[in-house]
């Protein structure tokens, strides 16, 4: 395996190198009778920032030459064939669309043969997603001919969300099995991927995890559409500058990845941190952390940017997307009583501290913005101030917009690939529209992140909701009270300079505008129909859509046939005595615990036989759906 430590520290070296130029020339910005302390601040703001940009930049470059020169960013023996390990497909679930999971299941199922064991493990609180679930794996059952290497099984109570989900598959299932394969509820790989993954698992022992890169694919809306042009032109650029400086040192995104069980088992057990929420309690962004126990062990942890066949969904709207972000960004930060752990790897430690810093970026940010103005407005400026403000400002474009500069010379060598985006000219378009997109949506996840870490760092804490993953255009009054505030702060910041520093307007007001634009953005990006014009025209066209995607489109098609059906799914376990015994033989896999509160569950009991069931709440519904022996005693 050839040295990584050259490329670690010629990478450094590169980032280190244009942090300290950019500095130089903010210093001769800021320069005058010596440094106040405000400016020292200012200068150190710069600092991070530029060299988190940077970071980002250089990444990029190194993929690009690994993409250019085919450099191999997976050295590992290749996969032996055929396989006699036993290989367990997770897909963990939480109050999901059912008939989209199922869909997805069915396809991979299709696509993969009878070579895996599929498992989809629900944590649904909802009863009306838990019996669905129920009726759609036995339909599924059904329509496959009595398979016997498909499970699901409902946990009573999900303690530690999906980690904890995973932790009790491996409890119960996981000394069967040589490899899982976490999925999310939204995954999608194909047979020839899964069956390459086990193969590398078998031909490299000291492998503990290899990651296949999820591509953005499936959703409709314009919002979505974006995503996904960015993920299939920038994303490879991305991954294979990871591939390359990680090595064996690499890391987990949670989902789309192959793991080897005992190594899991025995090293990956996540402790509830110390203290109440945001900071403690159930680690809410476990993937890190258990690539992170995983190095420690001595286990491998690769990234393979070239498997392909791995793909995923994006979330359908802005709102959408900040709001998964909320989860991420508790999740992450407390990952600030983990990074310097005993025992951790140096890449490890960097991994989890750019995971806080992808988060931490954006009040540095707005801090940044906010001291420049009143710089700006309080500062006498000589001859030498406008043309080292235009060299920064042009070196930071640079490093913002070279990488899809970068992106779109190394897509242009590939003919194949320039036709499967759309052609030329509309690669090109797509990209200045892209970037257009990026520039205006960057300042609104610039305030609305500042704010989800003020309010952690307050000691509120999020929940763990599902996530909305269906496409649909959200009305005016509903966006204008999430993104009021927004416009509001961003006029109110022209007026500011205005007054203040009225010279600078011109500076800050691409940044402003994205605030100010932030409702009629958001409407008109969460349009499907906007999306489907865009796909007219040619815009922001992906392979999956110009090329087709066998295991995409066959869970499109198969969507239909998995709804839940239309009826209170619930009174059917009351009313059906097929789906009673379906319920009660799945809960005698999983016995629920004693219910809370006997006197309340014997009331439910004497309303359920006399079917004074429509004032129920979902809690009552729970501990219903939970009594095996009241459900017994209806037959």
């Amino acid at each position: 395996m050839p040295d990584i430590a050259p490329r670690r520290w010629l990478y450094l070296y590169l980032v280190l190198a244009s942090t300290v130029a950019a500095v130089t020339a903010m210093a001769g910005v800021l320069r005058g009778g010596g440094f106040s302390g405000g400016e020292i601040a200012l200068l150190a703001l710069f600092a991070i920032l530029f060299a988190w940009i940077a970071s980002s930049f250089w990444l990029t470059c190194f993929g690009a030459v690994a993409r250019l020169t085919g450099y191999p960013l997976l050295p590992l023996n290749p996969p032996i064939e055929p396989s006699a390990a036993r290989t367990a497909i997770l897909m963990p679930v939480y109050n999901e669309e059912v008939g989209a999971v199922f869909a997805r299941v069915h396809a991979i199922w299709e696509s993969a043969g009878p070579d895996f064991d599929f498992y989809v493990l629900s944590d649904s609180t909802n009863p009306d997603s838990w019996v669905a679930e129920e009726l759609a794996w036995q339909k599924l059952k059904t329509e496959l001919e009595g398979v016997d290497n498909l499970f699901y099984r409902h946990r009573p109570r999900n303690v530690g969300r999906k980690s904890g989900n995973i932790q009790d598959f491996c409890e119960n299932w996981g000394q069967l099995y040589d490899y899982m394969v976490i999925l999310d509820a939204d995954s999608l790989m194909t047979g020839r991927t899964l069956r390459e993954l086990v193969g590398l698992m078998d031909a490299n022992p000291r492998a503990g995890l290899i990651q296949a890169p999820p591509q953005l694919v499936g959703r409709h809306s314009l919002f979505a559409r974006i995503q996904q042009f960015a993920s299939s032109v920038y994303g490879p650029l991305h991954t294979a500058g990871l591939a390359l400086l990680q090595g064996p040192d690499g890391n987990y995104w949670g989902h789309n990845a192959i793991i080897r069980v005992h190594a899991f088992m025995q090293h990956c057990g996540l402790p509830s941190l110390p203290g109440r929420p945001p900071f403690g309690g159930e680690i809410m962004s476990h993937d890190f952390i258990e690539a992170a126990l995983l190095r420690r062990a001595g286990w491998d942890v690769w990234m393979a940017p070239d498997i392909g066949g791995s793909f995923e969904e994006p979330p359908p709207t802005i709102p959408d997307y900040l709001l998964r972000d909320r989860r991420w960004c508790q999740g992450n930060l407390q990952h600030l009583r983990i990074v310097f752990a005993e025992g951790l790897k140096l890449p490890s430690r960097l991994h989890l501290a750019m995971g806080i810093m992808s988060y931490a970026s954006s009040p540095l940010w707005l801090l940044l913005l906010v001291a420049s103005a009143s710089f700006v407005g309080a500062a006498e400026h000589g001859p030498y101030y406008h043309s080292a403000v235009v060299t920064l400002v042009v070196a930071m474009l640079a490093l913002l917009f070279g990488p899809k500069v970068l992106a779109l010379a190394v897509l242009a060598r590939d003919e194949d690939q320039v036709r499967a985006h759309g052609g030329l000219g509309a690669l090109i378009w797509s990209i200045m529209l892209e970037s257009l997109f990026s520039a205006l949506m960057a300042p609104i996840a610039m305030l609305q992140l500042s704010w989800y870490i003020f309010t952690i760092l307050m000691g509120i804490a999020t929940g763990w909701g599902a996530q909305q993953r269906t496409d649909r255009a959200l009305p005016l009054d509903y966006v204008a009270r999430g993104f009021g505030v927004h416009t509001a702060l961003g006029i109110l910041g022209v007026i500011l300079l205005w007054a203040f520093a009225p010279g600078s307007q011109g500076w800050f007001l691409p940044l402003l505008a994205g605030l100010i634009l932030s409702i009629p953005l958001v409407i008109v990006t969460s349009s499907p129909m906007a999306g489907k014009l865009a796909r007219q025209d040619r815009l922001f066209l992906v392979p999956s859509e110009t090329r087709g995607l066998r295991v995409l489109d066959r869970a499109h098609a198969l969507a239909h046939t998995h709804a839940a059906p239309a009826a209170d799914v619930r009174a059917l376990v009351l009313d059906d005595p097929q789906v009673r015994r379906l319920h009660l033989a799945l809960l005698a896999d999983t016995p629920p615990p004693p219910p809370a509160d006997p006197a309340r569950l014997a009331e439910l009991r004497a309303q359920v036989a006399r079917r004074e069931i429509a004032g129920f709440t979902r809690e009552d519904w729970r501990m219903v759906l939970s009594d095996v022996e009241g459900l017994a005693a209806l037959s």
